[in-house]
């Protein structure tokens, strides 16, 4: 009774915080920056599920990203001012550098922004907080799936994201650890793209040129995955583990086809939630970061076949 009793407290707090942002939110106005609105599934999402809950807790969220590269981080510098100068209440940020941003973020929270960094880790803890999921974490669990089909032995390459990239970096220092500890594994390939499915593509046809006898590949996105199994299935090569990262719908598909072996999944919801969340309680704070933690790490998940239905929305 008393653990009800708990329950029913927690909820009516819970609902209570709801409508209070709600109350609060009505007249903020609110921007994500992505990377990247046009090639990249997992940053649309994320763009998305924001302008979604931002319609939950009252609050209009507008999409933004460079329509330079996927890297244009002076883009989102451009874009971040424009931002200020429009008297934006709050912005939630996937930085496309760790460095680059950090003037023009300094210069926003200043200006009396809340700007939440989420996903893509920026050197600076002059923001609200940061929201991410533990990237080393889940490049460690991309090797350790691959190590445990192959029972230990194999060739094996990583077709990395946009080098120097936050995400890129933390994904590979994953890669590396996990091909540390499965001393059985060799690493036969490590080669830079784009994040994009044409990149992983031509990327992996280069390594099978030069290493026919591949047993594994971790992509460090969906799209570079499912390119990879592509070019693999183009080469006859339907036998090499394949490991994808995000939890994407392409690579869901991919996995439910058997193209793809698995995916590491982010939970995109679960970050924009608690990213505008920090950045509603800043400002109901009177601009201060009492009570806000100024790091959250959501757990990566494992997707194989065994759960991928549960994923697939269409």
């Amino acid at each position: 009774m008393i653990r009800r009793k708990f329950l029913q407290a927690t909820a009516l707090a819970a609902g209570a915080m709801l409508m209070s942002f709600q109350a609060m939110a009505a007249d903020l106005k609110g921007a994500i920056v992505v990377m990247d609105l046009t090639t990249n599934a997992f940053q649309i999402e994320m763009a998305d599920q924001a302008v979604a809950y931002g319609k939950e807790v009252g609050v209009d969220i507008q999409r933004y990203a460079p329509a330079g590269s996927f890297g244009d981080y002076e883009g989102q510098i451009s874009i971040i001012e424009n931002l200020i100068t429009k008297n934006t209440d709050i912005i939630i940020l996937v930085a496309g550098h760790t460095t680059a941003l950090v003037p023009v973020v300094k210069k926003a929270m200043k200006a009396g922004v809340a700007v939440v960094n989420m996903d893509n880790r920026l050197n600076t803890t002059d923001m609200v907080a940061y929201v991410g999921v533990d990237n080393g974490q889940g490049g460690k669990m991309a090797v350790d799936y691959i190590a445990k089909r192959l029972g230990g032995i194999g060739k094996i390459a990583l077709i990395q994201g946009e080098t120097g990239n936050p995400v890129q970096i933390l994904r590979t220092k994953g890669f590396e650890l996990g091909a540390l500890v499965h001393p059985g594994l060799e690493v036969a390939a490590q080669q830079g793209a784009h994040w994009t499915e044409e990149e992983g593509l031509k990327v992996m046809e280069d390594i099978l040129q030069s290493h026919p006898d591949l047993d594994g590949v971790f992509g460090e996105s969906d799209n570079l995955a499912v390119g990879a199994a592509r070019a693999a299935a183009s080469a006859g090569k339907t036998d090499i583990v394949i490991v994808g990262y995000d939890g994407q719908q392409g690579g869901y598909e991919a996995i439910k086809k058997g193209d793809v072996a698995a995916t590491i999944r982010m939970d995109a919801r679960k970050m924009v939630e608690l990213s505008i969340d920090a950045a509603l309680k800043y400002i109901a704070n009177g601009k201060t970061t009492e009570g806000i933690d100024p790091e959250t790490y959501i757990a990566p998940e494992l997707v194989t076949a065994a759960e991928v239905d549960q994923y697939i929305t269409n």
